[in-house]
């Protein structure tokens, strides 16, 4: 038996040691996935030289070097009609419109949750601010009560993804053309991030003989996440409707929020893991570095490649 709890040891060891250097790594190492042309695309004089151009615009004309049909007179009129680009006025009333849908469905899923989750909230609150009563809520907790607990962590995904998507605009850092795709990347990506967060947590209470002690701090985890998520609704409002001058003061005032709240929640960590720290201060470390540092660093040399693009 103990063999076995050391092979688990070991093998969890080993995979915040990938983790921690993958992360390290892939700050210098070029995209892997960037294409480069090999071949030389003849131009277009030579490829209207070497294909005949029908006056006929119902006939079908074959596609040129450079991947696009050989010009016709009426194949040409309608290609330029279809791929005539969007205006800058046109995008931010594209941009306006999703920003307004998308705020109206936030507060509707909001409204809902405060008004059948409203105890509960309170409740959250005392707990974020006494630790005393984060371990009362913890105890009271029930399979009951888990189910609400999900549904607000849910809204802190939604107004997590929302203020990434708009911080992301503020600062020129183009996710995608698309605003619904875009938005949802930005809300996966958080979602993700967490779910793996608590996954590495599980595993190390399951590894280790910190059950008991994981289990609160993943807790405590959802706990901060939720008073988050409420602290971003009246961000978001003005990061989308604020005049210009503002948001980068609301922009950077929240981000210092979200990191002193992420300061406060390691201390509260530490706090959990007090009787382990002294004897594993290596594995400790190690998490550190691999579930809380690298995620960050990661997410941080990532937007600024895409600013810098």
């Amino acid at each position: 038996m103990t063999n076995f709890t050391f092979i688990k040891q070991l093998i969890f060891t080993v995979f915040l040691c990938c983790v921690t250097m993958f992360v390290a790594n892939s700050q210098d190492v070029s995209n892997p996935f960037e294409l480069e042309p090999r071949l030389e695309v003849a131009t277009s004089q030579d490829s209207a030289a070497a294909i005949p151009v029908s006056t006929n615009p119902f006939d079908i004309v074959p596609a040129t070097a450079t991947g696009r049909p050989a010009k016709g007179p009426g194949f040409q009129i309608r290609t330029e009609r279809n791929a005539k680009p969007l205006t800058a006025k046109e995008k931010e009333s594209n941009y306006r419109r999703f920003l307004f849908v998308s705020i109206l469905i936030m507060f509707i899923i909001l409204t809902l949750i405060v008004t059948i989750f409203r105890i509960l909230i309170e409740k959250i609150w005392k707990a974020f601010l006494n630790d005393n009563l984060l371990n009362q809520l913890h105890r009271e907790q029930s399979s009951g009560l888990a189910l609400a607990y999900v549904i607000l962590y849910l809204l802190f995904f939604i107004n997590a993804g929302l203020f990434a998507f708009l911080a992301a605009r503020h600062f020129g850092i183009s996710i995608s053309s698309s605003n619904v795709y875009a938005l949802l990347l930005c809300m996966g990506s958080i979602a993700g991030f967490f779910v793996a967060k608590h996954f590495v947590l599980w595993m190390a209470g399951f590894i280790f003989p910190i059950g008991k002690e994981v289990d609160s701090y993943q807790f405590t985890i959802m706990i901060f996440n939720i008073i988050v998520g409420l602290f971003l609704v009246p961000v978001v409002l003005l990061i989308g409707y604020a005049p210009q001058t503002m948001t980068g003061v609301v922009v950077y005032s929240a981000l210092g929020i979200l990191g002193l709240t992420f300061l406060f929640l390691n201390l509260r960590g530490l706090f959990i893991a007090t009787r382990f720290i002294a004897g594993n201060k290596f594995h400790f470390l190690l998490y550190l570095c691999a579930v809380e540092i690298a995620p960050i660093l990661a997410i941080v040399k990532i937007a600024t490649s895409y600013g810098g693009s």
